[in-house]
């Protein structure tokens, strides 16, 4: 039988709750660049929390069920300074627009994507996005194309595993799949010149490994005007010059998923002035193993006309 001092003291307790209940508020607002550009996938975090967001496409973000208090809001973004405030929560929605500043050492970068004459970042009219090995391991992207998640204004789909992804510019009409208006580049050189094939889109030719240096991406601008099938963007995958010795090995494991992949690089001068020639060298085989396996994908008798080529080599 319940007493009335039980019933005072779950009525106390369901006070207490409904008041915690309440007492969460949330976070909200909208994130853009200085020039007022929306940007998608900055990660937006109360500090010593483990409570967060990350920006939709329009540059939208919200953190629900903060509790009373005073934090300190961070969003850190590829390119661009790490924002913080303090926010103060008491019962109230709070809404606190971003805005992302440019990071002033990225500025110094010699930009060689897209235009006619390598130059500083400070000087290019382009929009350049920049990403180095260490910044992207921090997204652990499964494929290629998940690494351009992190590149305002492109949206990336990996749905068809480690190739013929989905990727969509903002401000260009999506086509029906692949990606049609992004040009993916190796040192400056298409992957594909004419654009996608019929289940054959470029990130199916080339990988992201630990001999990429840096990935470059133009959006826009001179995008169009200096190689093809490019009116929405350029990304190009720039490798490790070998100018500097030293190399690296990595294992990575697929949690849910079944992937094993072993990487290994090392890369040091063969001689003075030869760097450059070794470059080329490999830039050239590259071009010449993609070429036979575009013959081969478009007539498989080709395949017979090469075999007969190395016989008679």
């Amino acid at each position: 039988m319940i007493t009335t001092k039980k019933c005072y003291s779950l009525l106390l307790m369901l006070m207490i709750s409904i008041s915690a209940v309440f007492a969460q508020s949330k976070i909200s607002g909208s994130i853009t660049d200085s020039a007022g550009i929306p940007l998608a996938g900055v990660n937006v975090i109360i500090e010593g929390t483990t409570q967060g967001a990350v920006s939709d496409f329009d540059g939208n973000y919200t953190i629900t069920n903060v509790e009373n208090g005073t934090y300190t809001l961070n969003a850190s973004y590829l390119g661009f300074s790490k924002f913080t405030q303090s926010v103060t929560i008491n019962n109230e929605d709070v809404v606190i627009n971003i805005t992302m500043a440019e990071d002033a050492e990225s500025l110094d970068q010699i930009i060689v994507t897209g235009v006619t004459n390598p130059k500083s970042r400070i000087e290019s009219s382009v929009s350049v996005t920049t990403m180095r090995p260490d910044v992207i391991e921090q997204s652990a992207p499964r494929t290629t194309a998940e690494i351009f998640r992190t590149i305002p204004g492109i949206r990336s789909e990996s749905s068809g595993g480690e190739g013929n992804s989905n990727i969509a510019v903002r401000g260009v009409p999506v086509s029906s799949g692949g990606s049609k208006y992004v040009q993916l580049q190796e040192d400056g050189l298409p992957v594909l010149l004419f654009g996608d094939m019929s289940f054959a889109t470029a990130d199916i030719f080339t990988r992201y490994d630990s001999n990429i240096s840096r990935i470059e991406a133009i959006r826009g601008g001179s995008a169009s005007t200096l190689s093809s099938n490019s009116p929405g963007a350029i990304i190009n995958l720039i490798s490790k010059t070998g100018k500097t010795e030293g190399g690296s090995i990595a294992t990575s494991f697929g949690l849910d998923y079944g992937n094993f992949r072993t990487d290994f690089e090392y890369g040091a001068p063969i001689a003075e002035g030869l760097i450059s020639i070794w470059v080329v060298f490999t830039e050239l085989v590259k071009v010449f193993v993609m070429q036979v396996i575009l013959l081969i994908m478009v007539d498989n008798s080709n395949l017979i006309l090469l075999k007969n080529l190395i016989k008679a080599m």
